[in-house]
């Protein structure tokens, strides 16, 4: 404080105390010249004094050297927050946040004034991005986002070369980026003002927060929604969360009583969809005593906002078609229930290559009456080239496109096999197939990724002679020796085991009390192959009873990228014939659950995974990856998007490749507005060849993300102002935090000098003291 002081008039400080002093002797002399010196008296005295040194000091022409910013030359930036979070009003007020700070915004406003005084205002507004705007009061506040981070790190990256004073920042603090890493990192070259308008009481809210969606590809397993719900502020209140379709029907309704102002409670949602591939559905939360049939809407009067009380999810079932060879080694019951089932299913396309007869010796001698063409096919076919012989199989195909796809019989190649999901075995001898085959078919499962299902016929298993070829290495079972398979002298029940009957692809029933009904209406079987013990990893998920204990009777394994199922039972038809009514057909619905799980999982050619944005201002990220006929990944390849909006618009994107993972392209694709977005991925060879086309969707709901949380997060603004040196301004407190902005530091300053012997307060305190002495002396009546 002394070192700011200047004297003006150095000459006169002999003359100053010369005279000081001698009036302050005559002052003293005559008060202690009395007999008597009380209190009062000495108060007076002090007050003489104080009032004569006050005036010798203006001899002196006192002045004080002070630093203040140099007026335009630091710059002070205001930053307003324009996201619709600023709408939000809290209970009991009759103001919104914004309609609190509006008129604050006003550039006429006394604050704004006071600081264009001192400093170069540069006013700014930020939602998803940071822009310059003339006139605060101007703002719509209706942005998506807030973008916190990105406007302070702009600001800094803009003003690095510029003298700045500090930053106004009025926001709830309510960021949808990544703002506490910068704060963890404070790394602020400005200190920062949070200017918050706080309010002592809890905001009312309803929120879904964490939707997830799991589908199954089965009949009767639906699909099962999931989201997470929050309530505050809303003790003893009921509230209902529904299922609505694209068509706004509910599908489903529950309600919760909340317990507590914090309550939290997971629900969840099953259903069936309606229609294969992608459906758009959505989630509603809403108080029972202001729900209204038919309410597009939502709305609330409890409530500071309902914008947070819905998410959209997309389910996705998938599309086939999924192509399923079965081959058989004779025509039986269990091919006709099962082609009969599979053919119900639109997503499911049935090739069958059944032997109606096996081959013939082969004699060394013939005569020219005697034909080399089988009997059953003679008189059949005009080419002796291409029908069978007597040592070849008499082949039935069946199914759409099955007469070209398996003209040579069972595939031998990979790009053949490898065009199907998934290989059904039933009554089929091992030497029905070559080792070529075989060894196709173990390729088939472990590296394609495709599903083998064997049946238990009476030529299948160890009656097959499976045990030591390449196709028993991939059974989930260890086949028994010569010691036999089967045992048709006693049926057998068949009984889901523990780990079965959590499986959806094996239930058929609603509820365990219905299941446990099926089983008991189910036929003994008579039919059924006997094995040594589980491989090592398989899943026993059935059981045949017998009269000496309990034996395997549906087994699946994880074999290399696919799986495998050995269904140990042979008679499976006879369930179909002892069926309730002829609207109940639980063997056709079993078998579409069994190809399905065969054909869930097994990679496509053209398979797309869509991974949603970490955070709301970032992209969907689309990976495309695409397979040659062998199943290997396929370079040098054209990908294009057709992506639908909400609003029906279609944008076309493409897909560039990923050079660090072979067979992988790569689009972005930013979802601006809320609804379900459509996509079309289309792929063409490097030779020209399309490949299949899928349809897949996602849904976006960046408005969701502005109201995640709705109470001002006040922690995260002081934390913001501590890192970078500034501090946190009430809102009702911003006049008196302006006019003192004069006074803290900043970068450019320049020197005044303010002269102290003609301020105000100084005669003011002098007259002052000379005056109470007067005053005081008169009371006491001395002279």
């Amino acid at each position: 404080m002394f070192d700011s002081l200047i004297i003006g008039a150095r000459d006169w400080w002999a003359i100053a105390l010369i005279l000081s002093g001698g009036v302050v002797a005559l002052a003293a002399w005559s008060y202690l010249a009395r007999a008597r010196l009380t209190g009062i008296s000495l108060l007076a005295m002090i007050l003489k004094i104080v009032a004569i040194m006050a005036l010798a000091l203006c001899l002196l022409e006192p002045m004080r050297r002070t630093e203040r910013p140099r007026p335009g030359a630091n710059v002070m930036a205001v930053v307003v927050d324009n996201s619709r979070s600023m709408e939000i009003r809290p209970p009991g007020e009759s103001r919104s946040r914004l309609q609190s700070l509006r008129p604050r915004l006003d550039t006429r406003s006394a604050w704004q004034t006071r600081l264009a005084q001192d400093f170069d205002v540069r006013r700014y507004a930020f939602d998803q991005r940071l822009q310059a705007v003339d006139d605060l009061q101007q703002l719509t506040f209706d942005g998506q986002h807030s973008s916190l981070a990105d406007a302070l790190q702009t600001l800094q990256t803009r003003f690095a070369t510029r003298h700045v004073a500090g930053l106004l920042l009025f926001s709830d603090g309510l960021a949808t980026d990544d703002v506490q890493r910068l704060a963890r990192e404070g790394q602020f070259s400005f200190p920062v003002y949070p200017v918050v308008a706080t309010s002592g009481q809890r905001l009312r809210d309803i929120r879904l927060e964490r939707p997830s969606v799991r589908v199954s590809a089965f009949e009767l397993a639906p699909a099962s929604i999931e989201a997470t719900l929050r309530a505050n502020g809303l003790a003893g209140r009921d509230i209902a969360v529904r299922l609505v379709d694209p068509q706004g029907k509910t599908l489903e309704r529950q309600t919760l009583s909340c317990e507590g102002d914090d309550f939290e409670q997971r629900v969840r949602f099953q259903f069936q969809p309606s229609e294969p591939g992608l459906q758009i559905v959505q989630l509603r939360a809403q108080l029972t005593s202001e729900e209204q049939d038919g309410q597009e809407e939502l709305t609330s009067r409890l409530e500071a906002t309902t914008a947070n009380n819905s998410c959209l999810l997309a389910v996705d079932r998938g599309g086939g078609p999924y192509r399923i060879l079965y081959v058989a080694g004779r025509p039986n019951w269990e091919y006709k229930f099962l082609r009969r089932a599979l053919e119900q299913d639109i997503e499911l396309q049935f090739h069958a290559l059944v032997r109606i007869a096996k081959k013939e010796p082969k004699f060394s001698f013939r005569d020219q009456a005697v034909e080399s063409a089988n009997p059953l096919k003679a008189g059949f076919s005009d080419d002796e080239e291409t029908v069978e012989q007597y040592d070849e199989p008499v082949l039935l195909r069946i199914g759409e496109g099955s007469a070209e796809a398996l003209k040579a019989g069972f595939p031998s190649g990979a790009e053949d096999l490898f065009a199907y999901h998934a290989i059904i075995l039933d009554d089929v001898e091992a030497d029905f197939f070559s080792q070529q085959q075989m060894l196709l078919m173990r390729q088939f499962v472990a590296e394609r990724g495709g599903g083998l299902l064997m049946l238990g016929g009476q030529e299948s298993f160890l009656g097959g002679e499976y045990r030591q070829t390449p196709l028993g290495d991939i059974l989930p079972v260890y086949l028994r020796g010569s010691e036999g398979a089967r045992d048709k002298s006693q049926p057998v029940r068949y009984r889901l085991t523990r780990e079965g009957g959590l499986e959806p692809w094996l239930r058929l029933r609603p509820n365990q009390t219905e299941e446990a009904q099926r089983f008991n209406e189910m036929p003994d079987f008579l039919t059924w192959n006997a094995v040594a013990e589980l491989k090592p990893g398989a899943s026993l998920l059935a059981e045949v009873q017998t009269a000496q204990g309990a034996e395997p009777g549906l087994v699946t394994q994880r074999f290399g990228k696919g799986r495998t199922m050995a269904l140990l039972v042979g008679d499976f038809w006879r369930w179909s014939m002892r069926r309730a009514t002829l609207e109940t057909d639980d063997l056709a619905q079993s078998w579409r659950q069994i190809a399905r799980w065969l054909t869930s999982d097994v990679p496509r050619r053209v398979q797309v995974d869509i991974r949603p944005p970490s955070e709301s201002l970032q992209p969907h990220r689309i990976e495309i990856t695409l397979r040659d006929p062998t199943f290997k990944p396929l370079d040098n390849a054209s990908v294009q998007l057709m992506v639908t909006e909400p609003d029906g618009q279609k944008v076309q994107a493409e897909a560039i490749a990923d050079p660090q993972r072979p067979g992988v392209y790569v689009s972005q694709y930013w979802s601006a507005s809320d609804g379900g977005y459509r996509c079309q991925v289309e792929a063409t060879s490097p030779d020209g060849e399309p490949l299949p086309a899928v349809k897949t969707g996602w849904t976006a709901q960046p408005s969701a993300s502005e109201f995640a949380h709705i109470e001002p997060d006040i922690g995260l603004l002081e934390q913001i102002a501590a890192a970078s040196q500034g501090e946190v301004v009430p809102l009702d407190e911003l006049d008196a935090f302006v006019a003192s902005l004069p006074t803290r530091r900043v970068p450019v300053t320049e020197a005044r000098i303010e002269p102290l012997w003609h301020q105000p307060w100084l005669i003011g305190l002098a007259i002052g003291c000379l005056c109470l002495e007067w005053g005081l002396r008169r009371w006491q009546g001395m002279p």
